[in-house]
């Protein structure tokens, strides 16, 4: 394990629901779970520590195994300096960190993708821009919270956004070039493999819910809800695989080594994917699913790639379905605050949780995963939304179409 003690023992790095869900598969297969800083919910599952930046896991690099949640871990560098980090190093990860960097990437080593500008002006958004039919999509350079994508069918309004995006002043710290995309009408797909260099293994595809509302109505948030597994055709599979291998020989072409999970944003056209853009990280809410869908399976995948061993490839043993509750007023501004009351035999994964006066209470948009598991997806649907249903504080809020 590159040379690091092989003890039983795994550290998380983050407070979402993500990263509650990967300490619980953890767990549930003997691990010591610790979470750097987790929530109110990942006491449950493991052990809370504060996370004042790198220097925090100085004394946890070569024992056990470090994985990281969100991105903004990685793209700083995270696996630069412990080398027990099951993720890639900042210049690997500079294929999420920057949107520029990606396209230019693909376009490189002929990885499909859609037509693309890049724009570091208002003055030049407007010239490329006008090379592009609607609907307009712009792109953040930088890392956004999710937050960095513009659609817009009118020009004049996809000119003013842009043009604030690059000057800085449509969200709060993020500012510079941006990518003009062109927009690919299709079926969106995330396909996420763990990579141990050039062998990897696809995880089980899941569907997410990305807009705020039923029926796809509404703002884009981090995600709604998910399920799985998700069959797609043996042709498509095919060339997904593909895409996994032109990525990674990509990267070593490039002086790199991938190791960690590799998520593709994909687009299928009439049976062909696009990658849209890339992660190098976990999603969520798919994270939720997957390892709800076999945990021993997903941890056996892991330790596999942390050894440097062929991967094994994760088999779904279950339908699973996961009904994000969020507080009122997600994504742009949710109540926070209130108590929240969950019934202790539900199956819940926590993300936006805080203990406050020995009660959990409400501390982010999204608050509480309430997971369902069963033979078929009608199953795991209702068990899902039984414990939705049961869940309680104010200005609770859930989409009621996951899975449908």
């Amino acid at each position: 394990m590159w040379g690091v003690k092989v003890v039983k023992k795994v550290h998380i790095l983050g407070s979402g629901g993500r990263e509650h869900a990967i300490g619980w598969a953890f767990k549930r297969c003997g691990f010591d779970v610790h979470y750097y800083p987790g929530n109110a919910g990942t006491l449950r599952d493991g052990t809370n520590h504060p996370f004042e930046g790198p220097n925090t896991i100085s004394g946890i690099c070569d024992e056990g195994i470090i994985i990281p949640g969100a991105e903004k871990y990685l793209v700083d560098g995270i696996g630069n300096l412990c080398r027990n980090v099951f993720g890639p190093v900042r210049e690997v990860a500079r294929l999420e960190g920057s949107k520029v960097y990606a396209k230019r990437f693909m376009k490189k080593y002929s990885i499909p993708t859609g037509r693309f500008e890049v724009a570091e002006t208002p003055e030049e958004l407007v010239h490329k821009l006008r090379d592009f039919a609607a609907p307009y999509v712009i792109k953040a350079d930088g890392l956004a919270s999710g937050k960095g994508v513009i659609i817009e069918r009118d020009f004049s309004k996809a000119v003013e956004k842009g043009s604030m995006l690059i000057e800085g002043k449509l969200l709060r710290g993020v500012k510079g070039p941006v990518v003009i995309d062109e927009f690919l009408a299709g079926e969106e797909l995330t396909a996420i493999a763990i990579v141990n260099g050039e062998d990897f293994s696809i995880l089980p595809f899941v569907r997410d819910y990305k807009r705020l509302g039923d029926n796809d109505m509404g703002p884009n948030t981090g995600g709604m809800g998910a399920w799985g597994p998700v069959m797609i055709q043996e042709e498509t599979m095919m060339r997904i695989e593909e895409l996994f291998r032109r990525t990674l020989w990509a990267v070593k072409k490039e002086g790199g080594n991938y190791r960690g999970f590799l998520y593709l944003g994909l687009m299928i056209v009439e049976g062909s994917p696009y990658v849209l853009e890339y992660n190098v990280r976990l999603g969520d809410p798919e994270t939720e699913v997957i390892v709800a869908l076999n945990p021993e399976g997903f941890v056996e995948s892991v330790l596999k790639a942390v050894n440097g061993e062929k991967i094994t490839s994760m088999k779904p043993q279950l339908f699973a379905v996961d009904v994000v509750i969020a507080s009122k007023g997600y994504p742009e501004a949710p109540m926070k605050g209130q108590k929240v009351a969950v019934p202790e035999e539900g199956f819940y994964f926590f993300a936006g949780v805080e203990k406050r006066n020995g009660e959990m209470v409400v501390s982010g948009g999204r608050v509480v995963h309430a997971m369902g598991t069963g033979y078929t997806k009608e199953e795991a649907k209702e068990k899902a939304y039984l414990w939705a249903d049961a869940v309680e504080f104010d200005g609770k809020y859930y989409r009621s179409d996951i899975a449908k």
